[in-house]
């Protein structure tokens, strides 16, 4: 293994990063968790609500 100078790591180490950027797989899985959880808020919701709530919001 090569030894780093300390000068050069020093330098290395003061360089700026650049935000990661997200990837469509990344995204794709954001996405679908975001789904995932707004549905269980809406099952939620719904079973709260019991069979009367969700009959006068059907339209019967």
């Amino acid at each position: 293994m090569a030894k780093i100078k300390p000068r050069a790591l020093l330098a290395q180490s003061k360089q700026k990063k650049s935000p990661t950027k997200i990837g469509p797989t990344m995204f794709a899985f954001i996405v679908v968790g975001a789904l995932v959880v707004s549905s269980l808020y809406a099952y939620r919701y719904w079973m709260s609500k019991g069979p009367a709530g969700a009959e006068s919001v059907a339209g019967n």
